[in-house]
């Protein structure tokens, strides 16, 4: 399970569980090919004036993404995002 930590500088802490199965799913989604053709013909809807195209892929391996996922599953308790800001706001990250 993901686990998403914030700590406001007004001493309130909330903390956000992903778990697996909705990383999968939002994984399923974002390597839909019908999601990128949608978001490229967007792009170019709104970028049709400017020569820059930004890249964005025209689609994602599901299978790349489920390997990801699997690996991931495999570090459980790894900090990935460690993050304090002056006013004292925290964000931690852990697999």
């Amino acid at each position: 399970m993901l686990k998403v930590k914030v700590k406001l500088k007004d001493k309130k802490e909330f903390t956000v569980p992903l778990p697996y199965a909705l990383l999968q799913a939002g994984g399923w989604v974002a390597s839909s090919p019908m999601l990128w053709k949608f978001v490229n013909n967007t792009i170019i809807q709104k970028n049709v004036d400017q020569t820059a195209q930004s890249f964005i892929p025209t689609s994602i391996d599901r299978k790349a993404v489920r390997h990801l996922l699997r690996e991931i599953k495999r570090y459980r308790g790894l900090t990935i995002v460690e993050v304090k800001e002056k006013d004292g706001t925290e964000v931690v990250v852990r697999l």
